[in-house]
């Protein structure tokens, strides 16, 4: 009967160099089958590992759905199977028993053929046949035969035992009771597969907080350069939000001499700096004028600024965003106070 071709040592795929050969062994090939699969032999590259990777984790979720009683589920993923995988022997005993369990002989005979091509002497292969044989025969004993064999098939796609032709065989344990089956080697594939994908997303979780604290890091710096008197800088979710102490326009879109000299030590101080900057324009709130939405003037007040702010930096006006700020997210209280603009500076 079929034992496992899990590699006896504990090895999982891809653990040594030589990992495609390790699922060669007492297969269906068997000690004298005639060697390993295809592509598994010689090189033990990377390409085997995968493939029998692969094809263990569909084995293994194709035969959860037959277990399941969703023997349409098992065949689509089966059939879905790339080329490569197609024609694998496990895929190929596993579908014919799914067809064996749907009542069709014709197509399970024809997918344990295929896996005798690759290995003459596989004894499931042989077995399955042979029940298929017995089915197609005409009198009484044929007939019970065919109720027998359907009773064996049946049992066999939903025993895990049988439905994935690499199983372990059970054994007599040290006190004479009956050990327990060892992992599948679809079941070992599944775990690594899950191993693997945990350790591939903890890794993107630390990639992205190494890139959160680089960004905070040069946020900060950013904003001590950009610190001077009238002009606070302060470091928001690794960007550098400036605001000015007093407002920085007087009546409508006319600077203040104050605010003139702050943007341009401001636009001085970024200079030769790779950063994207965002201007947003604020107005004061009065009475009778909306609450939200921004207002043509904060706009206007955005596009001055970034006028002084390109022509102190040496910047083009196109490295410059401008916008309205809503009055709701205004600065300051105080309605002098927020005639100004909120410089938004990103480090590059």
């Amino acid at each position: 009967m079929p034992t496992s071709r899990i590699p006896t040592d504990g090895t999982t795929p891809g653990d040594t160099e030589s990992s495609g050969a390790g699922f060669s062994g007492a297969g269906p090939s068997g000690p004298a089958g005639g060697g390993a699969e295809p592509g598994s032999a010689g090189s033990g590259g990377t390409a085997p590992a995968a493939l029998a990777l692969r094809v263990a984790v569909l084995v293994s979720r194709a035969r959860t759905a037959a277990r399941c009683g969703d023997l349409d589920g098992a065949l689509r993923l089966l059939r879905d199977a790339g080329p490569d995988a197609a024609g694998h022997p496990d895929v190929l005993d596993l579908l014919a028993r799914v067809h064996a369990q749907r009542g069709e002989p014709d197509q399970a005979a024809e997918c344990w053929r295929g896996v005798q091509e690759r290995h003459p002497r596989d004894p499931a292969a042989a077995a399955g046949l042979a029940r298929i044989d017995r089915l197609g025969r005409p009198g009484p004993r044929a007939a019970l035969a065919r109720h027998r064999a359907r009773t064996a098939l049946a049992a066999a796609v939903c025993a895990v035992a049988a439905i994935t032709a690499c199983t372990v065989v059970l054994t007599d344990g040290a006190d004479g009771q009956p050990a327990r089956p060892g992992p599948s080697r679809a079941d070992r594939a599944e775990q690594l597969a899950r191993r693997l994908d945990a350790e591939r997303r903890a890794e993107q979780a630390r990639e992205r907080e190494r890139a959160t604290a680089r960004r905070t890091q040069a946020a900060t710096a950013l904003a001590g350069a950009l610190r001077a008197p009238g002009i606070h800088p302060a470091v928001h979710a690794g960007s550098v939000e400036v605001v000015f102490t007093d407002g920085i326009f007087s009546q409508g879109a006319e600077l203040t001499p104050a605010g003139a000299d702050r943007l341009a030590v401001l636009g001085g101080r970024l200079a030769g700096r790779k950063a994207g900057v965002e201007i947003h324009g604020h107005t004061a709130t009065v009475p009778g004028a909306p609450s939200s939405g921004g207002s043509v003037l904060s706009l206007w007040r955005a596009l001055i600024a970034a006028r002084e702010l390109s022509t102190a930096s040496g910047k083009p006006l196109t490295a410059f965003t401008t916008a309205s700020g809503d009055q709701r997210d205004a600065p300051y209280a105080s309605a002098a106070r927020n005639r100004t603009v909120t410089v938004i500076v990103t480090p590059g």
